[in-house]
């Protein structure tokens, strides 16, 4: 509806704008006829000077008609492109009266008046939305009317004018020649260009091509046939002898016969916008009766589906009344597909799922209130169990403050035994030293025994000698007789002595033997107690390592139990905090059963068929105690 009277008022705005511009149209065909009667009279053709008169008030008469308008438009625009031309045009009409004013001079000013003629001839359109009609056949034949043909009359009327003040003075310049073949060129662009919007109208509309080509192609015709006249009689020539009032006959005429078009194409166009406005009232006629039927089938649907909503909808009401107040054993019908049958089906499911959650409740009430009781008996066990733990930590803390002291006294006797050892140590150390010593001594001895052994064998071997010399001696003596005797008495000493020497050498030979054994005894024997005192030294060294690492250990357990002290008093703060807990986990419970007891209340208000009844709630006196069993840890419960 709202489109169709946008289209209504556009249709009706170009209606109102046909008579706005035809009269300005009116205008600017005058206005031509002016210019080319000014150009014969002011060139001094005679007979011409009353119809210059006469067209001069009709002239006077159109700027008057559409001077009204304007006024009436109310349009900044328009009065602003209206008030030019105007004073222009009295201007030019007082000077042209008064002879004040050349044919060149005449000629500019209208040719440059009616150019904004044309401008006032465009927003007077535009202002009645003719350049925007929706419609192909009269957009293109409104684009020939206003906004072609204008423009053609205008050239050609040009045309008129200036070939008209040539033919007056019978001669022209080669400028002259080229200006007036420029507007014969302008001529023949605007004639196509208008024959173009025409030829479109016609294929969009084939009736116009009935009602307007004839006329059309006889405009056609003159104007081609006046733009010949003007190449021939004029441009062309050297000497102008053609009549001037005759060539402003024919270009009147064909002038004339293109605002006849434009005249006949208003008729048609109005035509047109009037079937146009008269289709689009009969359409919003009978679509206001559609709308108007519409409304009252639309209204008889309503009070049925509302007859047909209204009695499904009451029973809803009162299926939901009844579960609001707890009632949920209502007997829902839910046959049928439409929307109520919907919501009573949705009202059936929703009743079905309370019953389900209020029989799930009153079982799970149940559950919570045994489980309760359970936590309550277990929490008081757990609370039993926990002051003895408290009591057995707190005898293990005393012990471990004892075996504390006792492992500091151990570790402060291996301080000092290890200190002892190494006194020990260092003792031993000097008396290897001194074993040392003593066996290189033996060593020293036992090798001086060893070279007396040698000289005593020396002497035994010279005494072995000396006897035998002296026996020789003897033998010697005795063969010598007398004279010999004192020798052999010699000889006879000398042998004992020597066999004294060798008795006495053999004596200390072998008690220097006999040393010389006992001397390696005792060397073998201070050997192997250098080996002893060595052997002492190095087993003293591992007992003073084997007392640093008891001390050391001792001072790692002496930390150690430190820290499983720490960590029993820790676990003593635990554990009564967990005492603690334990009571608020009982405080707990209690609140547990008496929140129980209040949910049960409160699904009480529900009424239900006795096989979705569910389970009975127990209150707390009624719930059989069972004792909670814990894991035995480390030997504490």
């Amino acid at each position: 509806m709202r489109e169709a009277g946008k289209t209504l008022d556009a249709a009706l705005g170009e209606q109102a704008g046909l008579q706005p511009t035809a009269t300005i149209l009116k205008v600017i065909q005058l206005t031509q006829q002016h210019r080319g009667l000014s150009a014969l009279v002011l060139g001094g053709v005679e007979g011409v000077k009353d119809k210059r008169e006469a067209k001069q008030k009709e002239v006077d008469e159109a700027y008057e008609k559409f001077d009204a308008l304007v006024k009436d438009f109310n349009n900044k625009a328009i009065d602003d492109a209206w008030a030019t031309p105007k004073r222009e045009w009295q201007d030019l009409r007082n000077r042209i009266s008064s002879g004040a004013i050349t044919v060149p001079e005449s000629y500019t000013a209208h040719t440059a008046l009616i150019p904004k003629l044309l401008v006032v001839n465009d927003l007077t359109s535009d202002l009645f939305g003719l350049s925007l009609d929706p419609d192909v056949d009269t957009y293109q034949l409104i684009q020939s009317m206003y906004y072609q043909l204008p423009y053609l009359t205008e050239e050609t009327g040009k045309m008129r004018a200036k070939g008209a003040g040539l033919l007056a003075k019978h001669e022209a310049t080669l400028e002259d020649r080229q200006v007036l073949a420029a507007i014969i060129g302008r001529v023949n662009d605007r004639l196509t260009q208008t024959h173009t919007a025409l030829n479109k109208a016609f294929v969009a509309n084939p009736a116009l091509r009935d009602k307007l080509e004839a006329q059309w192609q006889s405009a056609y015709d003159l104007t081609n046939k006046v733009m010949q006249l003007a190449n021939t009689h004029i441009v062309r020539p050297e000497t102008l002898e053609f009549p001037g009032t005759e060539y402003v006959a024919q270009t009147t005429a064909a002038i004339d016969a293109q605002f006849a078009v434009n005249q006949a194409a208003s008729r048609q166009l109005e035509i047109m916008l009037n079937d146009k406005v008269s289709d689009l009232r009969k359409t919003r006629w009978i679509m206001i009766g559609a709308m108007a039927g519409l409304i009252a089938l639309a209204g008889l649907l309503a009070r049925l589906i509302a007859r047909s909503v209204s009695m499904p909808l009451q029973q809803a009401v009162h299926i939901s009344e009844r579960i609001a107040q707890g009632d949920l054993t209502a007997q829902i019908d839910t046959g049928g597909s439409s929307e109520t049958a919907q919501l009573m089906r949705a009202l059936k499911a929703m009743n079905d799922s309370l019953v389900s959650i209020v029989s799930s409740v009153r079982g799970s009430i149940n559950a919570i209130g045994e489980a309760s009781n359970d936590i309550s008996t277990g929490n008081a066990d757990l609370s039993s169990r926990t002051e003895a733990q408290a009591s057995n930590l707190e005898e293990t803390a005393a012990s471990m403050e004892q075996i504390t002291a006792t492992v500091r006294n151990s570790a402060e006797h291996a301080r000092e035994a290890d200190q002892l050892v190494g006194s020990a140590t260092s003792v031993a150390a000097r008396g290897g030293q001194v074993v040392a010593q003593v066996v290189d001594t033996m060593g020293a001895i036992n090798d001086s025994s060893r070279r007396i052994v040698d000289i005593i064998s020396v002497i035994d071997g010279i005494a072995f000698q000396t006897n035998i010399l002296a026996l020789n001696a003897a033998v010697e003596a005795a063969r010598a007789g007398e004279q010999g005797r004192g020798f052999a008495v010699v000889a006879s000493e000398v042998r004992s002595l020597a066999q004294r020497s060798a008795s006495a050498a053999k004596e200390i030979k072998e008690l220097i033997t006999d040393s010389v054994q006992k001397v390696e005894a005792g060397n073998a024997l201070a050997s192997e107690a250098g080996k002893a005192m060595h052997d002492v030294v190095a087993s003293v060294e591992r007992i003073t390592g084997i007392m640093a690492g008891i001390m050391m250990a001792a001072q790692e357990q002496s930390t150690g139990i430190e820290q499983v002290n720490q960590a029993i008093s820790q676990i003593d703060e635990m554990t009564q905090q967990n005492a603690a807990l334990v009571e608020q986990a009982a405080a707990a419970s209690e609140s547990l059963q008496q929140q129980a007891a209040t949910l049960q209340d409160a699904v009480a208000v529900f009424t239900l068929h006795e096989r979705d009844a569910g389970y009975s709630y127990q209150s707390p006196a009624q719930l059989t105690p069972r004792k909670l069993s814990l894991v035995s840890i480390n030997g504490i419960a």
